[in-house]
Order: C-alpha cells, then structure tokens, then sequence
C-alpha cells in the first residue's frame, strides 16, 4: 500500500552552503542550486571584540545629590560632587562640581570643573573651567581658564597669582608623569596644600 521511496544522496557541502528549505527543495526536483550562499560562520570562528576601554582607567568617586558633607575634604582621585560640600577641599586630579553640586568653601585642586554653584574661592594648577549654568562667588586662581557662555562669575580671576606647576625631575623608574616632568598626584597634593 505505502511504498517507500528511497531517498536521494544529500550533498554534504550543499546543505552547509543553502537554507534548509532550499536545499531540500532542490534535492527533491533535481533543480541546479542557486549559487551558493556565503558559508555560516562557525562558532570557533567567531570572534568578538572586547568592551573598547581606556588604556589605564582612571578612578572616579561621586559625592550623590542626596548626600551632604561638611568637614575638610582631601582625595586623591578623579571627583564628582552632585551633593552638597561645606568645607575646605584639597584634590589631586579633576574635580568636577556637578549641575546638582553646591560647595561653600576654598577648593585647592590639579583640574576644575564647575557646573554647579561655588561660594569660595577657586586654586588650580592646571585649569579652571566655568560650565554654562556655573555660579562661582569668589575669587578664581589659575594659569588657564574657560568661562563658557551662561556662567555667571562674582569675584575676579586672578591668572599671574595661580599656584605653580613647577618642574619636577624624577628618577626614570617612575611612572609614565615622570618622563613628561609633569607632577604625580601625591606632588601635586603636597604643593596644593602649601606644605
């Protein structure tokens, strides 16, 4: 009654060439394939590429919007303060005051960026950046500074009093800042803080 039809040879090759549905088609009509299809990437072929990430990723710390601090601020890292800062801050690297940041008090750092409010004055080695929407009232100390358009700035900025970045000679050993004479973190704290 059913009678078994013998199934055609399969080519190998073919089947890993074509969709399925295809290849089962033309096996059946004894068609010509299509031209073949790029082959399937096989999974130990696959490679995927690592989350691009910075050569030497930098630390960066954040003082919340809900958080609240007041006392004398020393840190070695890069900062970002959205909270609120009563107190003296003394800072290695970049600190960034951030949209929600407000700091009553004198601010010593390497790099600083305002985007919030400050009431105290500003000391920079580097640079000083006023963000538009920034309110700065006191006094700015640095040898760069950008004042974008909407900043507002009560005080006076004050460029040939800026602390100095001298130059430092190190031991070649040293980290990649030594070979650029430029300060370490640890240098740059100790001539922030007047010592």
């Amino acid at each position: 009654m059913w009678k078994r039809e013998r199934p055609e040879p399969v080519n190998l090759e073919q089947v890993l060439t074509e969709p399925t549905a295809q290849v089962a088609t033309n096996a059946r009509l004894n068609e010509p394939a299509p031209s073949p299809a790029p082959a399937p990437v096989r999974p130990e072929e696959t490679t995927v590429a690592a989350p691009s990430t910075p050569a030497s990723p930098a630390k960066t710390s954040t003082i919340g919007p809900t958080l609240r601090f007041k006392g004398d601020l020393v840190a070695d890292e890069d900062l970002v303060i959205q909270g609120q800062v009563e107190g003296t801050i003394l800072h290695s690297r970049s600190l960034t005051i951030g949209t929600q940041g407000r700091v009553v008090g004198e601010i010593r750092a390497r790099r600083i960026v305002v985007e919030g409010a400050i009431k105290g004055n500003l000391y920079a080695l580097e640079s000083v950046t006023l963000r538009s929407g920034a309110a700065v009232h006191g006094d700015v100390f640095a040898p760069r500074i950008v004042v974008e358009e909407g900043a507002r700035l009560t005080g006076r900025i004050d460029m040939e009093n800026a602390p100095a970045v001298p130059r430092v000679s190190l031991p070649a050993s040293g980290a990649a800042e030594s070979a650029t004479g430029d300060l370490s973190d640890q240098q740059a704290a100790v001539l922030l803080s007047g010592s």
